[in-house]
């Protein structure tokens, strides 16, 4: 798995992104006892405690990344230098080097692209839940168990079908196909007005019109 980051970076902000963007995925699979090896000293010292943060621009990644350990039961963070992670560092190469249009190059398996920092999101990654009637029930539970609604007909069953192959679940949770391997959690009519509320007018709002709004909700994950 890899990750292209396509705004401006520095080499430290590019190894917080790649330790969230781990740990997000095992949080999306559901795991609970992880061990986690970065080949940045700097990272996983700042996440274990050790070392000093100095650079300011640094603080609202490593305040996301300890947000997200509260979701593992155990976590082990270990140093690996890099000449023992070549697999990792293989990726993160041809990611920075893959562009569209590029003839020369293969593609890899890019699981997303991200045009904004990964914190961005952290106000809204926690959303509440509610008991309304999900519109995509009927979807997660064929996913699930391959099962109907009692009431669906012949054709009802053969939209669920058709409609289901551009979704998927990990964790427990569903997520829609969008494109480049994008995948964005779906959410219910009441998420999705809180995450307009937060993304237009919240800590990371720029007050944007509609169309610029709908744009970053799916830059950050959402559908």
């Amino acid at each position: 798995m890899s990750k292209r980051l396509c705004f401006l970076t520095t080499n430290n902000i590019a190894e917080y992104e790649a330790c969230i963007c781990g740990l997000e995925a095992l949080i999306a699979v559901g795991a609970k006892k992880v061990e986690v090896f970065g080949d940045s000293m700097l990272v996983v010292s700042h996440i274990k405690g050790e070392w000093e943060l100095k650079e300011e621009k640094l603080r609202p990644y490593l305040e996301y990344a300890k947000k997200l350990l509260f979701s593992f039961e155990e976590v082990t963070m270990k140093h690996m230098p890099r000449a023992q992670n070549q697999m990792a560092d293989a990726l993160a190469t041809l990611a920075s080097l893959w562009e569209k249009g590029d003839q020369k190059l293969t593609q890899p398996v890019i699981l997303m692209r991200s045009r904004i920092p990964c914190y961005e999101g952290l106000i809204i990654a926690h959303l509440d839940l509610e008991d309304e009637m999900k519109w995509y029930e009927d979807i997660r539970r064929y996913l699930e168990v391959r099962e109907y609604p009692q009431s669906a007909n012949s054709r009802d069953r053969a939209t669920i079908r058709r409609l289901a192959t551009q979704f998927t679940l990990a964790g427990g949770q569903l997520y829609k196909r969008f494109f480049e391997g994008l995948l964005l959690l779906c959410v219910t009519k009441k998420q999705s007005e809180q995450i307009m509320e937060e993304v237009h007018a919240g800590v990371c709002g720029l007050h944007m019109n509609r169309r610029v709004l709908a744009g970053k909700i799916l830059r950050l994950g959402y559908y």
